[in-house]
C-alpha cells in the first residue's frame, strides 16, 4: 500500500498545480450536493422509501413519506435510518445497499466503503431500529430471501468450503429464525465452477414452492422448481434468456436466441417477447402455451415491462432512448399496440404503474431529471418533481451521428456540444464507451459532464458499441469472445469519424471506460494511439491471460472466453493489454489509471500492474487509487458512493487531467 499512497500523492500535487483543479472540484461539490435530485424510490405498503444524500449527512439516509402526498409531488419525509450515525456509533463507514422487505421487516444490506459484500440485518420498520436477535449475516457476499415471516432462503458464505472455485456462495439453504445458520444443511448446490444461483417466484401462483436458478455463466441459466424440503424438478425455460416479469398470471421472458419450446409448434425469435403461464410452472414444473405477444421493430431492444390491471407496458430502447408501447385486449381478444406519446427523444427509467398512471423518471442529455405520472388514458403528464438545472444549456445542442466500423457495420453515437462548434478541429472531445454485457449506454442528464466538461467548452460523446444492450439481443452477443474486437474497431471508428467531421483531431481527442470499457479504452490505446491524446483507464480489467484466477472473474469466461483453453488463450493474448503495450519507440497518450481501494469485484490489482509495467518500459502514466467506493462509478450512474468530499476530489482528478490534456494547449504536446 505504499506504492498505492505515493502514487496517490503525487497524482494530487501534480494535478492540483493546474489552473483548472480548484474550479472543477468546486463545481463537482456544487453538482453532488445539490438537494434537488431525483432518486429512486421503493413502494411499501402505503408508503414511498428513498435513500438520500445531502451536504451534511454525506452517508445518507433512508428515509420514507407517505404514498399519497408523493403521488401529490409535496412529500414530508421522515428518517427511517441514519448512515451517518451509524457509521459514527459502530465505527464503520457504511453505505446503504439497499432492502428486502416483507410486511413490516426488511432485510437492509450495509456495505463498508462500497464494496460489493454486505452486513445484512433484520429491520423493524415500525420501530425503526434493527431487530434484537433477528436474522444477520456478517460482512460477505451472501444473499438472503424472505420465504415467510420467520424463514428465510439463503446462499451464505460459511468458510472455504461454502463457496466455488470463483469464491461465489454455492449451496442455498433454510434459515429458520431462531437457529444457527451455520447449522443449516444445504438443499441445492451450484457446481464450482458456476457464476451463482438466485431464487425468484417465492410462492407464486398460490404454490409453496419456489424457482431456483443455477446460473452456469453470466449468459445461460438451468431452472428447477423447489419446495422447503428439498424436493425439485426442472424446468423446461429458455437457459439463454432474461425475465421481463409477470402480468395476468403469465411469465415474461425475452429469449437471448431463438427458441423452440419442448413440443410446441411454434419457435420464438431472438429479442421478442414471450408470455408463458406461471401457474403450470409453479405447481408441475410445466412449460406450456407459450405465445408470442410483441415484436419489436428493427433494432429496437426489449428493456422491460410494466404490469398494469388490464394492459401491459413495454420498455424500448430505440436509437438509444426510451419507447413505450402498451399491449392491450380489446373485445375479440385480440391484442392491441399504442405508441405512448412521452415527449421524445427521452430517456425513461424506473417506471412503475401506481393508481392507474405510470410513474417515471423522464430526461435527456440536456433536459435535467423530472418525475413524472403519466395517465395512458388520456395522455396527460403530471409533473411531481423537477431537478434544478445544474449546467448551463442554451448554447448546447444534442444530436446523433453515424459511421461504418471495420466491417461494415453501422455504429451510431450520441454527441452533445456548442451549437457554433468551429469544425476546425479544435474542440476538446471525450468519447465515453462500454461495449460488453448487454449493458446500454443511455442518454441522461449528466450534470458532472455537463458542468465540468461541456460548460466550459467540450463536446461530449456516447459511443453505442457492439456488446453493449442498446440494440437487439446479436449486438451484444455477437461481440462475445472471439468477437470481441467488434467494440475496439467500433469506438476506432467513432474516433476517426470526429476527426473527419472535423469536431476534434486527435490531439483533442480523448476517450473514458469502466470495468469492461475501462478494458476497451486500454486495448484502443495500444491498438490505435494515433487516435487520441487522453485515456481516462477506470476499474479496468488488464491482464486477459489471468483475469479467471480473480475471485469473480470465472463468472466473465461466457463473456471474453476462457484463457485456460489454448485456442481462446491465443485470441485474448492478441488484445490483452497487458501482453500488448510496447516498448518505448510506440508514442502512447498519458493515460489516466484510475481504480478504488475496496473494489472488491474486479479488485484493484489489474490497474496497479498496468501502471507498473507502463512505467517500467519508459511509458508515462497518471494513476489514482480512491480511498472510498467499490466497483460503483457514479459517472456510469447508480446510487452515490459514499461521502461527496471525496467523491468531488476523484471527479477533479478526472477532468483536471482531461483539461490538461486535450485543452486549448493540446496541439503543443
Amino acid at each position: 500500500m505504499h506504492w498505492v499512497e505515493e502514487q496517490r500523492r503525487s497524482t494530487l500535487d501534480r494535478l492540483r498545480a493546474s489552473p483548472n483543479f480548484e474550479a472543477l472540484q468546486s463545481d463537482a461539490v456544487a453538482v453532488l450536493t445539490d438537494d434537488s435530485r431525483i432518486e429512486d424510490v421503493t413502494f411499501i405498503g402505503d408508503d414511498v422509501y428513498q435513500y438520500h444524500q445531502e451536504r451534511d449527512r454525506p452517508l445518507g439516509v433512508w428515509r420514507r413519506t407517505s404514498k399519497q402526498s408523493y403521488l401529490a409531488g409535496k412529500p414530508s419525509w421522515a428518517v427511517v435510518l441514519d448512515l451517518d450515525a451509524l457509521s459514527a456509533a459502530e465505527k464503520h463507514k457504511w453505505f446503504f445497499a439497499g432492502a428486502s422487505c416483507r410486511e413490516r421487516r426488511c432485510l437492509v444490506r450495509l456495505s463498508e466503503n462500497g464494496k460489493d459484500a454486505n452486513d445484512t440485518r433484520e429491520f423493524d420498520l415500525d420501530q425503526l431500529r434493527f431487530v434484537p436477535g433477528g436474522f444477520q449475516i456478517p460482512n460477505s457476499k451472501s444473499r438472503a430471501w424472505w420465504y415467510d415471516a420467520d424463514t428465510l432462503l439463503v446462499s451464505p458464505v460459511l468458510g472455504p468450503d461454502s463457496v466455488n472455485n470463483w469464491d461465489v456462495p454455492k449451496t442455498l439453504r433454510v434459515w429458520r429464525r431462531g437457529s444457527d445458520l451455520a447449522k443449516t444443511k444445504p438443499i441445492f448446490s451450484i457446481d464450482d465452477n458456476d457464476a451463482m444461483l438466485s431464487v425468484s417466484f417465492i410462492r407464486a401462483a398460490g404454490s409453496n414452492a419456489f424457482v431456483v436458478a443455477r446460473h452456469v455463466d453470466f449468459e445461460r441459466r438451468e431452472y428447477r422448481l423447489m419446495t422447503l424440503d428439498g424436493a425439485s424438478r426442472p424446468i423446461s425455460l429458455p437457459p439463454y434468456s432474461s425475465i421481463m416479469g409477470v402480468h395476468a398470471g403469465k411469465l415474461l421472458l425475452r429469449p437471448n436466441e431463438a427458441w423452440q419450446p419442448e413440443g410446441a409448434g411454434q419457435g420464438f425469435a431472438a429479442g421478442t417477447l414471450v408470455a408463458v403461464p406461471l401457474a403450470p410452472i409453479m405447481q408441475d414444473a410445466k412449460v406450456t402455451d407459450a405465445e408470442l405477444i410483441f415484436t419489436p421493430s428493427g433494432n429496437d431492444a426489449v428493456r422491460g415491462t410494466v404490469s398494469g390491471r388490464d394492459r401491459l407496458f413495454v420498455e424500448l430502447l430505440h436509437d438509444g432512448f426510451s419507447r413505450v408501447v402498451e399491449l392491450r385486449s380489446d373485445d375479440q381478444g385480440q391484442t392491441r399496440e399504442r405508441l405512448l406519446p412521452f415527449n421524445s427523444p427521452r430517456f425513461l427509467s424506473d417506471i412503475s404503474f401506481v393508481d392507474g398512471k405510470l410513474l417515471a423518471r423522464e430526461e435527456a442529455p440536456l433536459i435535467p431529471e423530472r418525475l413524472i405520472l403519466f395517465d395512458p388514458d388520456n395522455g396527460a403528464t403530471t409533473t411531481l418533481a423537477q431537478r434544478k438545472p445544474q449546467f448551463e444549456t442554451a448554447n448546447l445542442v444534442s444530436e446523433q451521428f453515424r459511421t461504418v466500423s471495420r466491417d461494415g457495420t453501422t455504429i451510431t453515437y450520441l454527441i452533445t456540444h456548442r451549437r457554433n462548434m468551429p469544425l476546425n478541429g479544435s474542440t476538446p472531445t471525450l468519447v465515453y464507451g462500454y461495449g460488453g454485457y448487454d449493458v446500454a449506454v443511455t442518454p441522461r442528464y449528466e450534470p458532472i459532464f455537463g458542468k465540468l466538461w461541456l460548460e466550459r467548452g467540450g463536446a461530449y460523446v456516447q459511443a453505442y458499441l457492439r456488446g453493449g444492450g442498446e440494440f437487439r439481443a446479436p449486438w451484444h452477443r455477437g461481440a462475445m469472445r472471439k468477437n470481441r474486437q467488434q467494440p475496439f474497431d467500433d469506438m476506432e471508428a467513432v474516433l476517426a469519424d470526429l476527426s473527419r467531421r472535423g469536431v476534434a483531431t486527435p490531439a483533442h481527442l480523448g476517450i473514458m471506460g469502466r470495468s469492461n470499457g475501462g478494458l476497451m479504452v486500454a486495448t484502443v490505446m495500444e491498438q490505435k494511439p494515433e487516435l487520441m491524446n487522453a485515456v481516462v483507464i477506470g476499474g479496468p480489467l488488464i491482464d486477459m491471460l489471468d483475469f479467471h484466477e480473480l475471485s469473480p472473474g470465472g463468472t466473465w469466461l461466457a463473456e471474453y472466453g476462457d484463457p485456460r483453453d489454448p485456442d481462446m488463450r491465443s485470441f485474448l493474448r492478441s488484445y490483452s493489454p497487458m501482453q500488448n503495450i510496447a516498448d518505448p519507440d510506440i508514442h502512447y497518450p498519458v493515460p489516466l489509471i484510475i481504480t478504488a481501494t475496496d473494489d472488491d469485484r474486479v479488485l484493484p490489482g489489474h490497474a496497479r500492474r498496468f501502471s507498473y509495467r507502463l512505467t517500467a518500459l519508459g511509458h508515462n502514466n497518471i494513476y489514482y487509487e480512491d480511498a472510498q467506493g467499490g466497483h460503483y462509478w457514479e459517472l456510469a450512474g447508480g446510487p452515490p458512493p459514499g461521502d461527496w468530499r471525496l467523491r468531488s476530489l476523484a471527479r477533479a482528478v478526472e477532468f483536471t487531467y482531461l483539461w490538461d490534456r486535450l485543452g486549448p494547449k493540446a496541439a503543443a504536446q
